[in-house]
């Protein structure tokens, strides 16, 4: 299964404009959980940006914004929790038989 975050916007001229960023599968179940926490707790979601030098010197950006999650499909939203945490169980399961090899 691929999770990917799409962000959209439109123009002045009212073209959209979309971005997707894949989401890696072993942050599947966080994002996940983040997303079922800001919902369950109403609370607004701070998005904001870093820079990360190739030294490894971190920088905030001058950019940064505010919003809050809303469902438009409850159902949905839990039976993507129930995949992916049997898909984590599974491969959980997996890499403890590789072990015992």
């Amino acid at each position: 299964m691929k999770l990917r975050l799409v962000l959209k916007t439109r123009t002045k001229k009212n073209k959209e404009v979309c971005m997707k960023f894949n989401i890696a599968p072993s942050k599947h179940l966080g994002f996940i959980n983040f997303v079922n926490l800001a919902l369950n707790q109403d609370q607004p979601v701070i998005l904001s940006f870093e820079k990360v030098s190739k030294s490894g010197e971190k920088e905030e950006s001058k950019i940064v914004g505010e919003f809050k999650f809303t469902g438009k499909d409850n159902v949905g939203l839990m039976q993507l929790e129930e995949e992916v945490q049997e898909a984590e169980q599974r491969r959980k399961k997996q890499q403890q038989r590789r072990k015992h090899k």
